[in-house]
Formats: structure tokens, sequence, C-alpha cells
């Protein structure tokens, strides 16, 4: 392969076929092939294939870990983010490559892999898409449901989350000495990630028999209480499962309903993050670089709420949709994985 460089104060022309890498990100695998001509910035080093070089084969080449690991050593600076890798060190690394035709079979196969993921990826988006969408219209009531018979279920009832259920406090009096070992508990990452907990994600605390604190049980919501931007406050994650002795992190709340027969927790985990709730929520955020949140105010927050027959109908079909958003995810990452191994053999 063959380089086009320029100095410094200059673009450099880049045409089809043609690979541009950044010389400050290449071990981090800051390349693509141009499928156009087009200008780059001076941070670009533009590399011509020779006569027999594939170019959309050496970027399948690049993608492997060997040769990001080559792309590292052979770059000079004496830290990560002053690493550059020079055109002629770029030409310098070794490297083996078959004949043209089988190039053209490699980048062939690799290309209709790329192709899968990309489409799987997208009927995620969409799904994604459809989900939000369909939410916000469940919530404002713009889509009802039905009950088996063909009946109509009963008005949603307004109702101050104060009159539903109560709050109570996360741990206390605990330092880090006491963490890493003991009881289970629940972490703040796992209710600011997912609507619902995940218990393979519990943290560990030393709790003693004669140790005052709250436990959890099924059917608490938790709340997140302070965030960097009054859009991440209050995020909310309820727990579906029943659990023996489980407590709550420092940095959170609970929210226990009065009856989870009456507020559903599979219903629990998409109402509290539903828009109509995010947006009543988000209006309680106080601070200027760091943002909290009233339990107070929350619990004066009036919502609708529906019967709980229509919770579960709405509960299970929500429920569908994120097991087939799982289940494309769950490809994605598998072919994911399968192309990457099959990278490292292909390229020994």
């Amino acid at each position: 392969m063959i380089q086009q460089d320029a100095k410094a104060e200059q673009n450099l022309l880049v045409e089809s076929g043609d690979i541009a890498y950044n010389m400050m990100r290449m071990w981090q695998g800051a390349y693509g092939v141009s499928e156009t001509t087009c200008m780059v910035s001076p941070a670009y080093v533009v590399v011509k294939p020779k006569k027999n070089n594939l170019s959309i084969f050496f970027s399948y080449l690049f993608e492997r870990s060997r040769s990001r690991y080559l792309f590292t050593i052979y770059s000079h600076g004496l830290t990560l983010d002053r690493l550059r890798l020079y055109p002629n060190d770029f030409l310098s690394i070794p490297v083996a490559s078959p004949s043209l035709p089988e190039q053209q079979k490699i980048a062939e196969f690799l290309t209709a892999v790329d192709r899968r993921i990309e489409l799987l990826q997208y009927k995620k988006e969409k799904l994604e898409a459809y989900k939000k969408g369909v939410m916000q219209k469940i919530f404002a009531k713009k889509l009802r449901f039905k009950a088996d018979d063909g009946s109509e279920f009963p008005d949603w009832e307004e109702k101050k989350l104060g009159e539903v259920g109560k709050t109570f406090n996360g741990l206390t009096g605990k330092s880090k000495e006491n963490f890493g070992k003991g009881k289970p508990y629940i972490q703040y990452k796992q209710i600011f990630d997912s609507s619902e907990i995940k218990i393979e994600g519990f943290g560990l605390v030393e709790v003693s028999e004669n140790e005052f604190q709250s436990k959890v049980q099924k059917g608490d919501v938790f709340f997140t209480t302070s965030s960097e931007t009054p859009r991440e406050i209050g995020m909310a994650s309820v727990l579906t499962n029943d659990v023996r002795e489980v407590y709550l992190n420092s940095f959170c709340f609970g929210y226990r309903p009065n009856s989870i027969e009456k507020l559903l927790p599979e219903f629990s985990r998409y109402f509290f993050r539903s828009p109509i709730v995010r947006k009543g929520i988000v209006k309680l955020a106080q601070g200027s670089t760091r943002y909290n949140m009233s339990k107070v105010e929350l619990m004066r927050l009036s919502f609708e709420i529906p019967s709980p027959k229509e919770q579960l109908k709405i509960a299970k079909f929500l429920t569908s949709l994120d097991r087939s958003i799982e289940n494309l995810n769950q490809q994605i990452n598998h072919t994911q994985t399968w192309k990457k191994g099959l990278l490292q053999k292909m390229f020994v």
C-alpha cells in the first residue's frame, strides 16, 4: 500500500477506495474507506491501495485486536492521548495478505455480515421508536385497552402519589469500609439504567442484627435523588421480584404502594418512566450545577392511574415489546461477537 501525505496547513484529497485514518486515534480504530471524492483535514493520513490490494479487505484486517495492538506500539507519544501513528511508521507495519480474488471473497462475506448487523440494528431502532410513540399514546389516554370480553375498562382515576403509597429512605450510617461483603443491596446504577431492578446486579453491604435499616420488597419503586441535569432527576426503577433481605443504597429513596394489587409492579415500571410522569418529575429538579429532588414535592404530584385490570393489559403489551427489543439486541451482540472471532481466525 502507498500513502499520500500533505503539509500541516493543507487539506488532503480523498478519492473513492482510499483509506483515511486519524493519526491520533488510529489505535482506537479511527479510519474509514471513502466511497466518494472529498477532502479531509491534516489530522488525517490518506492511504491509497497499490495494485492487487483491496481497500475494503484491509479495513476488515484493521478491525482485528492484533492490528489495534500494532497501531499502538508503532505510534509515538508518552501518553495515550498524545499517541500519533505517522505515515512512515504506518507503512512499516508488517502485514500478510492473500491474493486479490481471496481478498474479494473475504470482503464480500464480511460485508454481508455487516449488513445483517445493520439490519438488526435498524429493526431494533424502529421497534424502540414504536415503543416510545405507543407509550406516549397510552399514558395520554389516546390508546385504550379493552377487557377480554370486549367491554370498556373504567375511567382512569386521578390520584396524588402520596395517596397511593409512602416513601422510605435508603441505607444510613455506612462508610466505604462497610461495602463489598454482607447483605445484598440495590445500587444506584441498577435504578438509573433500567425501569426494572435486575437482581443479579446487587451489591453487598454489612448490616448488623440489631441495626435498623429499611428493607425493600416486591412492588417498591426506587428514585434517584440527584443528577447532573434536570432531565435525569428522579429516574425510577421497580422491584418486580420477591426478595428476602435486600437494602437500598444511600443516594436513592424508595416508594412503597399501599397495595401492589392496585398499583401493579409490572405496570409501575412503565408508569414511572412514562412521558407524562417524567415531565412532572423533571419540574421538581432544583439546583444549578447539581440537581436534587424533594420527596415531599414528589408525593404531591397527581397523575391519572388506570384500573388494575387495564394496568395488567398495558404491562403485558409493553413487556412483549421489550422482549422483542431484547431479542434483537441479543442477536446483534451474538453476530458482533461471532464476527470478531471470525476476524481473529481469518487473519492469523
